[in-house]
């Protein structure tokens, strides 16, 4: 474990980094989510995953009221989200495979199309629809706040072109149910979570070439569009 002291517009933050296999955030409160990124990354190589928590943040004025130097401590959580939308320890999602990061959901930038933001998305060996470990442990991250959310989410599963159509959706449906599971064992309710596979019909890489058919072995976990513009859902920290 390192701390790192970041000095920004006169703001004095401690940054932490953690090992996301720890259980250090098993029983996170709302406040505790809101300040922390936890982001997995997998390539073809290899996989990691790491958690980001802005701790106290001090803000520092010079010749103010008299004073050589005052100093104010804030734990306002929308100004920890912004700082922590500055580090530079964030993972770029363009080196990964598959990337998670449950700052999709606490209103950082996501991928939003017509089905709704995208706030995860697994990609799976051939033939396979069992979750890795890491990929586990960063789920979970993502379910707990849509559980204090109480959104709806869509679970799709999606396969690459090898096999015939009738195994293809049914593997696809695995691969949404392996993926819906880890969200209800977090605390997501079963009842808001809808299942759909689409098979190898909505490819996202070509399936001529080996590297294709990976990024098209996936399940993409959505807010729909709908959801996010309900004000009946509790707000996001």
């Amino acid at each position: 474990m390192t701390n790192k002291k970041v000095m920004a517009v006169m703001l004095v933050v401690g940054f932490t980094t953690l090992n996301a296999n720890a259980n250090a955030n098993a029983n996170a409160n709302a406040n505790d989510i809101s300040s922390t990124l936890t982001e997995y990354c997998a390539t073809a190589f290899y996989e990691y995953s790491h958690s980001i928590t802005v701790g106290e943040v001090t803000g520092v004025g010079t010749h103010r009221n008299g004073f050589l130097q005052v100093t104010e401590k804030s734990d306002d959580q929308a100004l920890k989200q912004a700082l922590m939308k500055k580090s530079s320890l964030l993972t770029d999602p363009s080196e990964c495979l598959t990337y998670i990061s449950n700052l999709g959901i606490a209103q950082f930038s996501g991928e939003v199309g017509d089905k709704g933001q995208l706030v995860a998305r697994v990609h799976f060996a051939f033939d396979r629809f069992n979750l890795s470990s890491l990929a586990r442990d960063v789920l979970s991250s993502v379910a707990r706040q849509l559980a204090l959310s109480n959104y709806r989410v869509t679970v799709e599963g999606h396969t690459d072109w090898i096999g015939t159509d009738t195994y293809n959706q049914e593997l696809g449906l695995n691969r949404a149910h392996s993926t819906a599971n880890e969200l209800v064992k977090y605390g997501v309710k079963r009842e808001n979570t809808e299942l759909k596979s689409f098979g190898e019909s909505e490819p996202i890489a070509s399936n001529e070439t080996p590297q294709g058919r990976s990024k098209n072995r996936r399940a993409d976990v959505y807010i729909p569009a709908e959801e996010r513009e309900s004000p009946s859902h509790k707000a996001i920290p």
